[in-house]
């Protein structure tokens, strides 16, 4: 299953300092900020890996970044993990019952 509003942005140069993390979240931020709304993006940038995520303010928005950013970054929607696929489901259920 698929996140609604968190992309997964792949194929970035390795990173290893805790300099080159704050640099690409920095980066990131300022580059995906415009589909952040108000509250601005949220990034994760794990160390030693090539990819990031980035967290958008909509569907919609998360929608035309993968558009507008793929000329620069190779960009896509970031699978759920099982725990958040769980509490979705869980929730949906809720939301019908009550």
């Amino acid at each position: 299953k698929l996140h609604q509003t968190k992309l997964f942005i792949s194929k970035l140069p390795k990173i290893h300092t805790e300099t080159q993390i704050e640099l690409r979240r920095a980066e990131l931020e300022r580059a995906f900020q415009k589909y952040g709304g108000a509250h601005g993006v949220t990034v994760l940038c794990p160390a030693n890996r090539t990819f990031a995520f980035v967290e958008v303010e909509s569907f919609r928005a998360a929608d035309l970044a993968m558009r507008e950013m793929s000329d620069k970054y190779t960009v896509n929607r970031a699978r759920m993990s099982r725990h958040e696929a769980l509490m979705e489901e869980r929730k949906t259920a809720g939301d019908t019952q009550g």
